[in-house]
């Protein structure tokens, strides 16, 4: 009885265990594709800009229309501008001129944006009014008006006129603001006008006389003299001094170096505008004093058909 019970245990344990392992494999491939389909991220839906693709791919093909390029156009009004002026915002006025001048095209809006910012860069420069080509100087001894002016490359009526001297003399300690730019200015014969620039940029234009039949000389000059009061030397060499009927340089006189041509002023403001001189180009006497104060010997002067 004994052998026979030994026997049927060893068959029940030799049948057990090919089964465990089969149930072991079963459960170990069961938890392999358990743990990869955990680990394997759900695919997300296509955009929606990919749907219309698939969905339309004849639309999708077809080329977009180009955009037409957006005009230029500047971002300030005149009037915005006017506001900045009467408000004291003079720089950010100035600046805002300036670009609005770079971006229109139509001929009055222009003239009427240079007429504003001619004037108000003239109200800035015979002001202490801060500019971007203006520098602070602290006076030392030593240091004269014709001498700082040649430093900085301006005028001795325009540093006094700047910082509201009545004369000559300045004291030391004392600050002063003095314009440091380089002007330039283009005679245009077929317009009878002179652009002034300062570092380039406009500045403001003037209407001018020019000689008749043409005969200003176009070329690249410079101011070599600089004369209040002048005195005509009439080509048969007779001299006519300031105040003289016969004079006919008006107030102020700019010389250029080309024999008997200079800027200079009028008697006569109703020639402006037109070929009217023996050569040289006319101002109004208001204008040419103007020009007189802020223009130093060594600028250039286009003169162009």
């Amino acid at each position: 009885m004994t052998q026979i019970y030994v026997n049927r245990s060893g068959s029940n344990k030799n049948r057990l265990i090919p089964f465990l392992l089969v149930l072991l494999v079963i459960l170990t491939i069961g938890f392999t594709f358990w743990v990869r389909a955990r680990n394997t991220p759900i695919a997300s839906p296509p955009p929606e800009s990919l749907a219309v693709l698939v969905e339309h791919p004849a639309e999708a093909a077809q080329p977009q229309a180009t955009a037409a390029p957006a005009t230029s156009l500047p971002n300030y009004s005149l009037q915005q501008i006017e506001a900045m002026v009467a408000e004291g915002e003079l720089e950010k006025a100035r600046e805002a001129a300036i670009e609005r001048l770079s971006a229109i095209q139509n001929a009055a809006e222009r003239a009427q944006t240079e007429q504003l910012l001619g004037d108000l860069n003239i109200r800035m420069v015979f002001s202490r009014a801060p500019m971007q080509e203006k520098v602070t100087h602290i006076v030392v001894p030593g240091n004269t008006l014709g001498g700082l002016a040649q430093k900085y490359g301006t005028t001795k009526e325009l540093i006094a006129i700047s910082n509201g001297l009545q004369n000559n003399i300045i004291r030391v300690g004392k600050s002063l603001v003095i314009l440091q730019g380089q002007f330039s200015a283009v005679v245009d014969k077929s317009s009878n006008e002179m652009e002034l620039r300062l570092n380039d940029r406009f500045f403001k234009r003037y209407q001018v006389g020019t000689g008749t039949d043409s005969s200003t000389p176009v070329g690249d000059y410079v101011i070599t003299l600089r004369l209040r009061h002048p005195v005509w030397y009439r080509p048969d060499g007779e001299s006519f001094a300031y105040g003289h009927p016969e004079n006919l340089l008006g107030t102020h006189y700019l010389k250029l170096n080309t024999p008997g041509i200079g800027l200079h002023g009028t008697w006569a403001p109703e020639t402006i505008g037109s070929q009217s001189s023996a050569g040289c180009v006319r101002f109004q006497n208001e204008m040419i004093e103007e020009l007189y104060k802020i223009l130093p010997e060594g600028t250039k002067v286009q003169i162009v058909d």
